[in-house]
């Protein structure tokens, strides 16, 4: 048998049980399909989709409620109008993020940060600023200080707790009803004030949290119950219900005065 016919018989053979991919001369290369880009290019078309649907959002809420610059209408003024900005993307695709860059635009005026408190603490006056809005405009405004301490500065949240907390102890105290759920508002910054702290700092030293946010033992039911059940909330992370039941009700089970 010719040695050099059965070689060359036994690699066409071979080629053809691989699938007749490769050839024996040296000049022909393998041809190998690139499917990696694929994948890649359709990420970025819907990136791309996603991007533009975000600009048309903002676009329509621009046209719907223009942001006048700083300075060109009083602070309360723009921050209707931002507030009117932010409910309109409510529902709509990167609402979150729309809302977070309209916050900080606001956040450039110092001003922001003291309407923001009032609106919280003082009721009457948020009507009287904000009229029918002035629902939006405490939602939004414990977004601001939210925000806010996000950022590093969480002493405008943590000053607006125990303020709105006092004020609401006030009228427990008096047995007048609370107006407007404010102590709803009262649960929202008390849990946005506990979620700028770390947990092991709720756990091991919820005293001085406590104190931090205007909690006092002299405070009413009523008050109570809301740090309670929020400090209650931490604890259950890292132990039984039992074990935070316990614990809530050593902290806060307190007789004040005036309970009624």
């Amino acid at each position: 048998m010719n040695i050099g016919k059965s070689a060359l018989a036994g690699a066409v053979v071979l080629g053809i049980a691989l699938g007749g991919a490769y050839w024996l001369n040296d000049d022909s290369q393998p041809t190998v399909k690139n499917t990696e880009t694929q994948p890649k290019q359709v990420e970025i078309s819907q990136v791309s989709e996603l991007k533009q649907l975000s600009n048309k959002i903002a676009e329509d809420i621009d046209q719907l409620h223009p942001l006048p610059e700083q300075g060109e209408v009083s602070t309360k003024e723009r921050m209707l109008v931002s507030f009117n900005r932010m409910q309109a993307s409510v529902g709509k695709f990167n609402s979150s993020g729309f809302v977070k860059a309209e916050i900080q635009a606001l956040l450039n005026d110092p001003a922001v940060i003291e309407v923001a408190k009032n609106t919280l603490v003082d009721l009457e006056g948020a009507m009287a600023e904000f009229g029918d809005d002035q629902a939006m405009a405490r939602v939004y405004s414990i977004k601001i200080l939210d925000e806010l301490a996000k950022q590093g500065e969480p002493y405008p949240l943590y000053e607006t707790t125990a303020q709105l907390a006092e004020k609401l102890n006030e009228q427990a105290n008096q047995d007048v009803a609370f107006s407007k759920r404010q102590d709803l508002d009262l649960e929202e910054l008390v849990f946005a004030s506990l979620n700028s702290f770390e947990e092991s700092q709720i756990l091991e030293n919820p005293q001085i949290v406590m104190d931090e946010l205007g909690y006092s033992d002299a405070q009413h039911d009523k008050i109570r119950k809301i740090y309670g059940n929020l400090f209650g909330s931490v604890f259950v992370r890292h132990a039984s219900i039992d074990e935070s039941i316990a614990r809530v009700q050593e902290l806060f089970n307190k007789q004040g005065t005036n309970n009624g």
